[in-house]
């Protein structure tokens, strides 16, 4: 699963980044499932275009089983997506 865009819920800390919660989105199947963010091991700003974004490099529980995965933040759009699932 590759780019698609998620709901997600974020955790201020100050005046800090927004840090991923949880998030919600549709698998390959269908089926619309939730995934809690277990560990946030890296984030990274990236300006393509222009646009600027915060690339974070995660790390859950996914069917028992570990899983990395990648979400994306695009700030001026205020949107979240799974970018490497």
């Amino acid at each position: 699963m590759l780019a698609r865009f998620i709901d997600t819920i974020v955790v201020f800390k100050g005046e800090n980044r927004p840090l991923p919660y949880k998030f919600r989105y549709k698998d390959d199947q269908g089926g619309v499932r939730e995934l809690f963010v277990d560990r946030i091991l890296l984030v990274t700003e990236q300006k393509v275009a222009g646009v600027t974004s915060l690339l974070y490099e995660c790390q859950s529980d996914v069917d028992g089983e570990e899983r990395r995965y990648q979400l994306r933040y695009i700030v001026p759009q205020c949107k979240w997506m799974i970018y490497k699932f």
